[in-house]
């Protein structure tokens, strides 16, 4: 025969007298092995086995469902962790992309310039003359036949570089 009471969520089996078992606590349900509920069931009713594997059934899923939200918000807090790890990364992209892009702009400006200095070396000639250069004026002079005719706007980029480059030191 069977009693149950719903305060300390004891499910209670009154057993003949001379039966190997006691009243079973909601603690000891869940945690016994199979094997071991087979034996306490020994000698009850189908109903009070039924009933016992029932309470058995439902304290399991109560626990499965408090790992579960438990595992759940655990998963939440990394996800969120992580979330903040990667606005901060993107956050760092967009300053170093915005530093490139002053870095950029400032090249360019600088590419601009040598291009604009290049095109007026083109357009007025000079010649280099040990550590000092000398104009050619009109193309027409002693070094214009040495050198060769310089041509307008023929300067390449790779040779404005050259040209920026190969300036000879004023050691004097």
């Amino acid at each position: 025969m069977t009693t149950t009471n719903k305060g300390n969520k004891a499910l209670k089996v009154k057993r003949e007298p001379g039966e190997n078992g006691t009243s079973l606590t909601d603690d000891e349900l869940v945690s016994m092995s199979v094997r071991e509920l087979n034996q306490h069931l020994r000698g009850l009713s189908k109903e009070e086995i039924l009933q016992l594997k029932q309470r058995r059934r439902t304290l399991k899923n109560r626990g499965y469902a408090a790992s579960c939200r438990v595992k759940r918000v655990t998963q939440k807090e990394e996800l969120e962790r992580q979330k903040a790890e990667l606005q901060q990364e993107v956050e760092k992209l967009a300053n170093e992309n915005a530093t490139m892009k002053v870095e950029l702009d400032a090249l360019r400006s600088k590419y601009e310039a040598l291009q604009s200095f290049a095109r007026t070396v083109a357009r007025s000639p000079v010649a280099p003359i040990g550590n000092t250069a000398v104009s050619l004026g009109n193309g027409r002079g002693p070094l214009a036949s040495v050198i060769g005719p310089l041509v307008p706007g023929k300067v390449g980029t790779t040779s404005v570089i050259t040209i920026v480059k190969s300036k000879t030191d004023a050691r004097s």
